[in-house]
């Protein structure tokens, strides 16, 4: 009995001492669930909306704050990756570690650092300079993306380095990995706020330049040019002469233009705007101390014409000093794609408020002027009159009556015979286009062919003319024994349009004539715009049954290379070169070189402008094939060109 009482008492005394201790054990979890519930509300510093939250060093301290309330780590050390080559930098350490670091490098050494990166859970150790310690490693990573390592020293015998207390270590530095993530990609998205905000800002101001300014020359454009002569009106309310206007043509530009080719255009517009910026600006040493850069508007207006705003005029003395400097500084020789090339300037120029009370009229009637130097000669400058203006008006109407000439019935075709000077008969004529206008009688192709190229019409003017050649050559064959070959001139507006061929094809086929009956002639400079475009259209031309002539020859740059790869039948020496000789010695070298190089390729040569008897008998004796001008008859209507060419070549009938 008494030892079954003993028994009791000590099963009792069991049961009391494992209850002791499970209440101690359940209150020390219970103290670790407080604590650990603590720590994990205090990571909120972790993250933050400041912008010093965001750093990574900002982080990583806030972390450090934690994690001191968790273990006792002698030493501690944050790496994080650097995104540009992946590699490992030490981000922070509260206190300067150099022993940690260096096992840091021994880890990384051996391949431990690399190892423990593969773990999801505290690494332990054995430190090798640390006094005992051992080393912690834990990777900071979120469930997709390592972003650092955490790296301490601790003794693991000191209390509170068990198992819970890692734990939560862990669950600090996941959270740790997870503010490391969005302060990366909030970062990330600021900067390529900032850089959207930059490209939009430079976009805008770019934009806003090339609608203000030329893209070739950087001067600003009429746009611009009249915005701000818009604007200096407003300003001067008194009525004085305190604004000029200067419009400047670049003279001869298109023949330069279609003779070298657009390369060379731009070329040439900018090396005249520098010149003139130089001029403006007071570069030169002639220029005109008077004038200040600021009071000075240089814009390129567009093609060839560019325009200056001189404010603050005080004189019109002044504004002619400045365009008697201009032309001064632009009479000279140009590099233009290895051409020498001379240039001149026309300016008009108009003055506020007596030629124009807004920007519109002003530039208006400073054109006119400018169109009024084009005509008298060119290389010279003139203020805006009202005759000048009338000048405009008529060229305006001028363009208006052309747009129905042709549904009029106003056009009509004149005939210059080619004569054959080893026989003296004609053998080819050349359609030459007259203007038998309402009000201004018969107008020649000086008077409105230039206005029919700047329009365009003179794409409608080349198809009439080869219809109407077309309908005269079988009112010729009832006539004529022998019908001359007709010559037609082709524009380079003309030769360069699509389908040209088909509607010459279609043209002949309706009026049954052979193609060999008509010869097209193109400028040396038309040819010279583009040869490639020349050599394929002269070979579909020529393949097709027409003739090709280079008309105007000497006068646009071809070179000996350039010939021989055209399909040429005929070449026409420039009336400019046949005027002098034989009493110009340069004229006639040119004339005799031109015969020799045409003679040598087996070409047909026409000396144009044959006025004389001593420049017929010139010609002759270097060889010249034909010839065609006022020694033999001006061009003349269709049937006083019959009679001409009966009279000449008799009723022997030879073809053609």
């Amino acid at each position: 009995m008494t030892d079954t009482r003993a028994k009791t008492k000590e099963q009792l005394l069991a049961q009391v001492d494992y209850l002791q201790r499970r209440v101690a054990y359940l209150e020390e979890i219970n103290q670790w669930h407080d604590y650990a519930m603590d720590i994990l509300s205090s990571t909120a510093i972790i993250f933050g909306d400041s912008k010093a939250s965001r750093e990574n060093v900002s982080i990583l301290k806030a972390t450090q704050e934690c994690i001191n309330r968790i273990l006792e780590f002698d030493q501690t050390a944050y790496y994080v990756i650097d995104d540009t080559d992946s590699s490992f930098e030490l981000a922070y350490s509260p206190t300067e570690a150099p022993s940690l670091t260096n096992e840091v490098d021994a880890l990384i050494a051996n391949g431990m650092f690399s190892w423990a990166l593969n773990q999801n859970h505290p690494v332990c150790l054995p430190g090798s300079g640390n006094g005992g310690n051992s080393t912690v490693l834990h990777v900071i990573s979120t469930r997709t993306r390592i972003r650092g390592m955490f790296v301490g020293s601790i003794d693991l015998k000191r209390s509170g380095t068990g198992e819970f207390a890692l734990k939560l270590l862990s669950i600090v530095l996941f959270n740790t990995a997870y503010a490391l993530e969005s302060a990366a990609l909030y970062n990330m998205m600021n900067e390529q706020r900032q850089t959207l905000a930059r490209l939009a800002r430079k976009q805008s101001r770019e934009l806003l330049h090339q609608q203000s300014h030329d893209g070739l020359t950087g001067l600003p454009n009429r746009v611009l040019f009249v915005d701000r002569l818009e604007q200096m009106v407003k300003r001067h309310a008194e009525p004085s002469p305190g604004i000029a206007v200067m419009v400047i043509d670049i003279d001869n530009f298109k023949r330069i233009n279609d003779s070298l080719g657009h390369r060379a255009g731009d070329d040439l517009v900018l090396k005249v705007s520098r010149v003139l910026s130089e001029t403006l600006s007071g570069s030169p040493p002639d220029a005109d101390p008077e004038l200040r850069p600021e009071h000075l508007t240089l814009s390129r207006l567009g093609g060839d014409e560019f325009g200056i705003i001189v404010d603050g005029v005080d004189s019109l003395d002044l504004v002619r000093r400045l365009a008697r400097s201009i032309l001064q500084a632009m009479n000279r020789e140009l590099d233009i794609q290895g051409h020498q090339v001379f240039i001149t300037l026309s300016i008009g120029i108009s003055v506020f408020p007596y030629d124009g009370r807004d920007a519109d009229t002003l530039v208006k009637n400073a054109d006119a002027a400018m169109y009024e130097i084009k005509q008298s000669g060119r290389n010279n400058f003139q203020f805006y009159t009202r005759e000048a203006n009338s000048l405009t008006y008529r060229h305006l109407v001028l363009e208006n009556a052309l747009i129905n000439a042709i549904n009029n019935d106003e056009l009509v075709l004149f005939y210059q015979p080619q004569i054959e000077l080893g026989t003296g008969r004609v053998v080819a004529a050349e359609a030459l286009l007259r203007w038998n206008h309402p009000d201004r009688s018969l107008l020649g192709p000086a008077e409105f062919i230039p206005i029919a190229e700047e329009t365009g019409l003179i794409d409608a003017l080349g198809h009439w003319v080869l219809s109407q050649v077309c309908r005269d050559i079988p009112r010729m064959r009832a006539v004529l024994a022998q019908v001359p070959r007709i010559a037609i001139n082709l524009s380079a507006r003309q030769f360069r349009q699509e389908g040209l061929i088909d509607y010459y094809r279609d043209i002949l086929q309706r009026q049954d004539i052979d193609p060999s009956c008509l010869e097209l002639e193109l400028t040396e400079s038309a040819i010279m715009y583009d040869v490639e475009l020349a050599i394929r259209m002269f070979e579909d031309l020529h393949t097709f049954g027409f003739r090709i002539a280079i008309d105007d020859f000497g006068t646009g740059y071809s070179s000996l290379n350039t010939l021989k790869h055209l399909p040429l039948d005929t070449l026409k020496i420039d009336r400019s070169f046949v005027r002098d000789v034989p009493g110009d010695h340069d004229d006639a070298a040119i004339v005799t070189a031109i015969v020799a190089m045409a003679r040598s390729l087996e070409l047909e040569v026409v000396a144009e402008g044959v006025e004389t008897a001593e420049q017929l008998d010139f010609i002759e004796r270097l060889g010249c094939h034909m010839a065609q001008g006022f020694h033999f008859s001006r061009p003349v209507p269709f049937d006083d060109f019959v009679t001409y060419v009966r009279k000449l070549n008799g009723g022997v009938r030879e073809p053609v």
